[in-house]
């Protein structure tokens, strides 16, 4: 799959912003405010990553594991959400990952609020 068939199959879903840029295509889910998130063929198929600019809890992360499909980790001090699906299930399976990306968006508000007295936010 290039990574205009990528874009293509992002666009028809919905989604918005979507460039393809080399082998990187990027995209936002819910209009052009929304997080900007990464969509990268690789060998076990094509991965969705959203970052978020807030570190989420040891806790939260272990609760996520548990409850939702799609991996949610910490790297260099950012939390990634990321989904990897493969080729022939993307179409079908991109609104699954408007609903991760909507449900972790929500999660890092309260990650967060919960640091602002940590932070003095």
């Amino acid at each position: 799959m290039t990574p205009d068939e990528i874009a293509f199959a992002l666009r028809t879903a919905g989604f918005v912003g979507v460039e393809a840029e080399g082998a990187v295509v990027f995209a936002r889910g819910d209009g052009p405010a929304a997080p900007e998130f990464t969509a990268e063929r690789g060998a076990g198929g094509v991965t969705l990553t959203l970052r978020f600019d807030v570190r989420a809890p040891e806790a939260a992360l272990a609760d996520w594991r548990i409850s939702q499909k799609g991996r949610l980790e910490i790297v260099r001090g950012e939390t990634h959400l990321s989904l990897t699906l493969a080729e022939a299930d993307l179409a079908a399976a991109l609104p699954r990952w408007r609903r991760l990306m909507q449900a972790a968006a929500k999660q890092a508000v309260a990650w967060r609020r919960g640091q602002k007295p940590l932070h003095g936010m």
